[in-house]
């Protein structure tokens, strides 16, 4: 009885974790260029319609990105 009971704890908190990973995945932030997934610790803030071409310094004209990606011309 005392291993069922151990067991049973044990699927309730692996379906937890399960629970939690796939909610958090689905809710992940993600890059606006790639749409890789993006770490807290490695975000850059990009316009979404580049200064020189018009764009404001807004929020409506702001995207969260990889670092990397925010590095190149985009057209």
């Amino acid at each position: 009885m005392k291993k069922l009971i151990h067991l049973h704890k044990t699927l309730i908190r692996n379906k937890k974790s399960e629970i939690y990973i796939k909610d958090a995945l689905q809710n992940a932030q993600k890059c606006k260029i790639c749409q890789g997934l993006i770490h807290r610790n490695s975000i850059s803030i990009d316009h979404i319609q580049r200064k020189e071409d018009g764009g404001l310094a807004s929020v409506d004209n702001g995207q969260i990105t990889h670092p990397y990606c925010n590095t190149g011309y985009k057209n």
